[in-house]
């Protein structure tokens, strides 16, 4: 039988991230080149390592790559209306609050009924038999929804990258 411990630190960790990820969406964020960098190369990474393993189950790619389309269709809506502005010498930028908080709640939502199938699973596998690892492993839904995250981060990070620097360049920011 699993206790209520098991559960606390993956709830946590997940709504410490959404607190940060509230947090940098509402208002304008310092441009840190570096940070960008390091973000977008984990979600490549991590992306690299779920599509490489999508190979088991073809149809995974199928969903990765409605996932990739859905991102980067947010990433190009949001680019339209990202803002760069300076402040005492340094840049800041701010993205679109609704195309943000979508992809917020993509990710929560999706997080949220796996955790709730998990659990409900784990609770029925007690009572019957062994849990079968499968059934919520290999889920286009969440693969779509998480290389919707992914792309959408990549893309967009990429362009603050981009536009970034000409901002810098352009005003002489140090």
């Amino acid at each position: 039988m699993h206790t209520i411990g098991q559960y606390a630190i993956p709830v946590f960790l997940v709504l410490l991230i959404v607190y940060r990820k509230v947090r940098k969406t509402i208002g304008f964020q310092l441009f840190r080149p570096n940070r960008l960098r390091i973000r977008m190369a984990l979600f490549l990474l991590i992306g690299f390592l779920i599509l490489w393993s999508s190979f088991i189950h073809p149809i995974l790619y199928l969903a990765d790559a409605a996932g990739i389309i859905c991102g980067i269709t947010l990433a190009m809506l949001a680019i339209k209306h990202s803002m760069f502005e300076q402040r005492e010498q340094e840049l800041y930028y701010r993205t679109h609050i609704g195309i943000e908080t979508t992809i917020l709640i993509l990710f929560i939502g999706r997080f949220a009924y796996r955790f709730l199938v998990i659990f409900s699973m784990e609770q029925a596998a007690a009572a019957e038999s062994q849990l079968d690892m499968k059934q919520y492993i290999k889920d286009p839904w969440t693969a779509g929804i998480f290389f919707v995250v992914v792309a959408y981060y990549i893309w967009y990070y990429a362009y603050i990258l981009r536009e970034g620097k000409k901002y810098i360049h352009s005003s002489g920011i140090d």
